[in-house]
């Protein structure tokens, strides 16, 4: 309902009938916070301070006049939200009598717009969504005929999914996966018959990644709805080009092609420019870049065997991990300033790293009794990362990292956060490969009930010690406050 109730502000449904600005800004705020699945958003009430109950965390709204309100769910209600405010007296009344009255904060709707309500409930019903807080996970399925698919990449809000997938043929093509439209193929360069997508923009509507052509070389593309599937080209000289990577709003595309030297170099794309040559670091003949912050001017990747940071026409190794001699960079956060990917250590084991400029490269460890991790993604402000790493058998497990919990295997988060058990039972979750921007979306492969390779999609709670019912923390709503 909740979902429906955002989309019906964004459709321009008005409220009417407001008595109290104060109750209708919490109500506002309250309704468009979903409630567990099996509840809906009933009302806010003022509260003195933030409450805690068997170590929970419940909603509180801090209002810009410093009045707080708590959101709170009826497992029965059918009506619009309400919002309950003290009358005056008690320990937040300033005068007259104790007690509390009521103030409608939505207002009574236009018959006309009750069929759009209707319909509107009814699409967010219907299909899988990943919004609001709860926890879900979700396998993403194949192409017709297909047998096996990747998730590579996932926009910012976490909404749309790309990879590749294999279709009756056969043959792996680059797909999009939405909530509403399931998976869908992007189809191939003229003349080529394999395709696979590597990355995505913020909003979801530029793909990126590389098809086989019409001379049977692999060529970087770039994918909207508008012009489709559209061919950036190679370096001078190349025999083939992959895009790895795309910027915010998809006019920044990276990624590497083969060039005339031979090995390969990592290239930047934009419609002014074309595709641009990186360079390598010094001494080197060979990079290739994996990823591009939000704003287009800081590349991260790989030459010559270490992980390389490129900005502003200049390349700088970020080293290695104590004793090590091999690194790569796979991804970058929104502001360039955070780094993830994988190094040796002295032990000659592979592990995650996360570089900063004030730290250096800082291995992220193992899983416990595993040797070996790699981190694939990062999330905006850096402070996520997810990857692959060997559990104490061997076998690679998705992992995600913070700096509180470390190293956690995401089936081990959706266990802790209550997550419905049945929605993943039997699967192998071998790596994460993404994630949204916000951090609580992680797309990754793995392998399913019935031992196909699938890509897939899970949300896990945005605070540690969460459930899959919770929602954000009164730290996170007050620092909103103050920003707004």
């Amino acid at each position: 309902m909740s979902e429906a109730l955002d989309v019906m502000l964004k459709i321009g449904i008005t409220e009417r009938r407001i008595r109290n600005p104060h109750c209708t800004q919490a109500a506002q705020q309250c309704r468009l916070w979903p409630c567990p699945r099996t509840a809906r958003r009933t009302e806010a009430l003022r509260t003195f301070r933030f409450t805690s109950v068997a170590g929970r965390r419940r909603h509180s709204i801090i209002l810009k006049n410093r009045q707080r309100f708590f959101c709170r769910c009826n497992q029965l209600r059918t009506t619009p939200v309400r919002c309950l405010r003290p009358r005056s007296r008690g320990p937040w009344a300033r005068s007259g009598q104790g007690g509390y009255h009521a103030c409608d904060a939505l207002a009574v709707m236009e018959k006309s717009l009750l069929l759009v309500f209707v319909s509107v409930v009814a699409f967010v019903t219907a299909t899988p969504t990943t919004s609001g807080p709860q926890c879900f996970f979700q396998g993403l399925g194949f192409l017709p005929g297909g047998s096996f698919s990747f998730a590579r990449g996932v926009n910012a809000d976490g909404t749309v999914v790309v990879g590749p997938s294999n279709d009756a043929s056969g043959l792996s093509q680059a797909f999009r996966w939405a909530a509403a439209s399931g998976m869908v193929g992007l189809g191939f360069l003229p003349g080529g018959n394999v395709s696979d997508a590597h990355g995505v923009n913020a909003d979801g509507t530029v793909v990126v990644g590389s098809s086989i052509d019409a001379s049977g070389h692999s060529q970087a593309f770039r994918w909207t709805a508008k012009r489709g599937m559209v061919g950036l080209g190679f370096l001078p000289g190349a025999l083939g080009s992959s895009a790895n990577g795309v910027n915010a709003d998809g006019t920044v595309v990276v990624g590497s092609s083969i060039d005339a030297s031979g090995p390969g170099q990592a290239f930047r794309w934009t419609a002014a420019t074309g595709m641009v040559g990186l360079g390598f670091l010094p001494g080197g003949n060979f990079s290739g870049a994996a990823g591009v912050n939000a704003d287009g001017t800081v590349v991260v990747g790989g030459s010559n065997n270490q992980a390389f940071r490129w900005v502003n026409g200049t390349m700088t190794g970020l080293g290695f991990l104590p004793g090590g001699n091999g690194s790569s960079a796979n991804g970058v956060n929104a502001d360039g300033t955070v780094v993830v990917g994988s190094s040796n250590d002295a032990s000659g084991h592979g592990q995650a790293f996360r570089w900063t400029a004030e730290r250096g490269m800082v291995g992220l460890d193992f899983l416990p009794g595993g040797n070996r991790s790699s981190a694939t993604g990062v999330n905006a402000d850096g402070t996520v990362v997810v990857g692959t790493a060997d559990d104490a058998s061997g076998q690679p497990q998705a992992f995600r990292w913070t700096a509180e919990t470390r190293v956690q295997s995401v089936l081990t988060l959706l266990q802790a956060a209550k997550a419905d058990v049945n929605l993943f039972a039997g699967w192998q979750l071998r790596s994460a490969n993404r994630v949204s921007a916000d951090g609580t979306v992680i797309v990754g492969d793995g392998v399913d009930p019935l031992g196909l390779r699938q890509g897939w999609i899970a949300r896990l709670p945005k605070e540690d010690n969460e459930d899959c019912e919770e929602d954000e923390n009164e730290d996170e709503l007050e620092g909103r406050d103050q920003r707004d």
